[in-house]
């Protein structure tokens, strides 16, 4: 059944001709919303499997292709949606709904073929020129691992733990210092090496309480030679450079980062609302334990408290709402964000994440000790949300602390923004 707290997506505004027109978003991200709620069964169905295998299983995988959710980042010229912000962050938010990990991997792949998207032409042709979804994992803070200049590449060596989606990628992306061909010992720079998968095998090292179908392993690349232009360094991939380009297409303008922390606070709050319906759902036919109330729906306390879960639960919403506007409405024209915007948005990713889990909490409150049985379906939805908000991107302190840099006009705590 389709959940009765899922939002229709917010019009963008002040857009110019470059990407999608507002109407081609909405339709757009409305077809795939749809599609998600059809397929939304068979995500719930193998869930448990993911959850034990560490990793969604194929039918999921194959599930999630068919509403066309991976192919929302890649180039219009390649036959995605080249959609934005908003459009990721809806999808992945319904996604999360039936499987919260469902959700999660989908920004993710997203996120890495956003990236891509900043390679050199020649390079994006080589991945996506097949006209086929491409699916996608990456690291891209944290460097690992290097890279060393030879016979006009690189030769690759490292690991990155936490790739979500590893498992079922086609491609995958490190961060790791480089040493260009000729340069002296010890002078490198940071780049983003991309490998195939051939070129890359997967470290089972994913054991957590939450998210567990992620599949968030290991990359690991052993003595790896790749061609020069797989190597795209970091003035260039997180860089202004195409977002003050007007001939740059829209998936080469969204700011990297910025898009990155919005959309992965999306699947928690898909989550928390799936759990807000089981309560709310339950609260007609559930007593209240140790109480006179015949049914939980008759308790005001009760009720109070299951609204105020549900503002906070929308006050998620609003917050990335208006994040992802911003940065949609700003990938339209050649004046990038600036620190204080991006700030901004950094706190309304994690004010997001800190209101999602206050909201779950309070909701395994209403719901009783019985929440907590291995075979209640809030009891993963609680460890999803916990777990996916302590993502370093978005966790809450940090993020709070990056939005008040900009108030009080201290130095940044983040090397990009």
């Amino acid at each position: 059944m389709e959940s009765t707290t899922l939002t229709a997506p917010t019009p963008i505004t002040a857009q110019t001709s470059a990407g999608p027109t507002p109407a081609e978003s909405i339709a757009a991200t409305a077809e795939i919303v749809r599609k998600i709620h059809e397929i939304g069964p068979i995500l719930r169905a193998h869930s448990a499997q993911g959850e034990a295998d560490r990793h969604l299983s194929p039918e999921s995988i194959a599930a999630i292709q068919s509403t066309g959710a991976f192919d929302i980042a890649r180039l219009a010229r390649y036959g995605g949606y080249e959609g934005g912000a908003l459009m990721l962050a809806e999808v992945a938010r319904t996604l999360a709904y039936y499987c919260a990990a469902s959700g999660w991997v989908t920004v993710i792949s997203n996120g890495s073929v956003m990236l891509t998207n900043r390679y050199e032409d020649s390079v994006v042709d080589e991945v996506f020129d097949g006209g086929e979804t491409v699916k996608m994992a990456s690291i891209f803070v944290s460097p690992h691992g290097f890279a060393k200049g030879e016979d006009g590449g690189y030769r690759v060596e490292g690991e990155w733990p936490y790739s979500s989606n590893i498992n079922d990628s086609d491609w995958a992306i490190g961060i790791l210092p480089v040493q260009r061909e000729g340069s002296a010992e010890g002078e490198t720079e940071i780049g983003f090496a991309l490998m195939k998968r051939g070129e890359y095998s997967v470290k089972d090292t994913w054991h957590t309480v939450g998210m567990r179908a992620t599949g968030s392993n290991t990359i690991v690349a052993e003595n790896v030679w790749i061609p020069a232009e797989r190597i795209c360094f970091y003035d260039r991939l997180m860089g202004e450079g195409f977002e003050t380009d007007a001939d740059a297409p829209l998936g080469r303008r969204l700011t990297p980062m910025s898009t990155m922390a919005t959309t992965i606070s999306a699947p928690i709050v898909g989550a928390a609302q799936a759990a807000l319906d089981i309560v709310a759902a339950n609260a007609k036919k559930r007593s209240v334990a140790n109480t006179t109330y015949a049914r939980q729906n008759e308790s005001g306390a009760f009720v109070k408290d299951l609204g105020e879960a549900a503002m906070k639960i929308d006050t998620s919403i609003l917050h990335l709402t208006r994040a992802a506007e911003l940065i949609d409405r700003t990938a339209q024209g050649t004046v990038p964000l600036t620190s204080e915007q991006r700030a901004k948005i950094r706190g309304d990713a994690g004010h997001s994440g800190r209101s999602t889990v206050e909201a779950m909490n309070e909701l395994m409150w209403l719901a009783g000790s019985s929440a907590f049985a291995a075979s209640s379906p809030l009891e993963k939805l609680w460890r999803d949300v916990n777990t996916g908000a302590r993502h370093g991107a978005v966790a809450a302190p940090m993020s709070y602390e990056v939005f008040a840099d900009g108030l009080v006009g201290a130095d940044y705590i983040v090397p990009v923004l």
